[in-house]
């Protein structure tokens, strides 16, 4: 099971009475120590995603959910074994997933020019051959693209940037081994190369409503005789609006 919603956060009063039920009282209060409006926005709309998210795939989930870090941040429910979640916010959106095994989300927006010192800091070797002989019209796109895919592999991994980006790299294919409707949906295919652990993870990008975004899903692979994103082959971001 998997599954990923997004909303639009900013704009919305998240402090109003209606979105109570879905924020705990410890997140409002980190929220007042954002230093901006738009950033408490998101940091709220976050978790009141997350919950809309939970009662859309299971309404026994009592809400507003609990959840504990590990060591390096990454969330994980206190109270309903076997569901996993990761969240992730950008620009005026947040976008959240929930699944049956280890995920990490990401969502970037892509409306900005990378600097030349950022596109060589987040790319490795290989990966900065494909993109300096892509046109230089796909480049900013396609930088955000593998920026979202690293991200979500460390948010699934749940080690985040404690994770050393020289330990994986990302190769995107137009191959024959992917169902016909992740062909359709997405025009690359990321595939994660690494040497942290003998686990397989899939990665996906993921179609956004706001073409200025782009985003990317990766989970832990729980059966290594499935064909390679055909986990994917149904998967729409579902867009909530409260």
């Amino acid at each position: 099971m998997i599954r990923v919603f997004t909303m639009k956060a900013v704009g919305k009063d998240f402090l109003a009475a209606s979105w109570s039920p879905y924020l705990t009282e410890e997140r409002k209060k980190l929220a007042d120590r954002k230093k901006g409006e738009r950033e408490r926005q998101l940091f709220l709309g976050a978790e009141v995603l997350l919950n809309l998210s939970l009662q859309q795939v299971d309404a026994r989930i009592p809400i507003p959910a609990k959840y504990k870090r590990n060591e390096h941040g990454k969330p994980y429910l206190e109270d309903r074994q076997g569901i996993y979640v990761n969240w992730s916010h950008s620009g005026d959106y947040v976008i959240c997933a929930v699944a049956d095994r280890e995920v990490g989300i990401d969502l970037q927006y892509a409306g900005k020019e990378p600097k030349e010192s950022m596109v060589r800091k987040l790319l490795q070797p290989d990966e900065l051959h494909f993109y300096e002989n892509v046109p230089e019209l796909e480049r900013q796109r396609l930088f955000y693209e593998y920026w979202a895919v690293k991200e979500s592999f460390l948010k699934a991994l749940g080690t985040g940037f404690a994770t050393p980006l020289d330990r994986f790299y990302v190769e995107f294919r137009k191959g024959s081994d992917v169902s016909d409707a992740v062909k359709k949906n997405a025009m690359k295919v990321p595939y994660i190369i690494q040497n942290i652990n003998h686990k397989q993870y899939l990665c996906r990008l993921l179609s956004v409503k706001d073409e200025g975004y782009t985003a990317a899903l990766c989970i832990e692979s729980l059966d290594k005789s499935l064909q390679e994103g055909e986990l994917f082959s149904t998967l729409e971001v579902e867009e909530i609006e409260e």
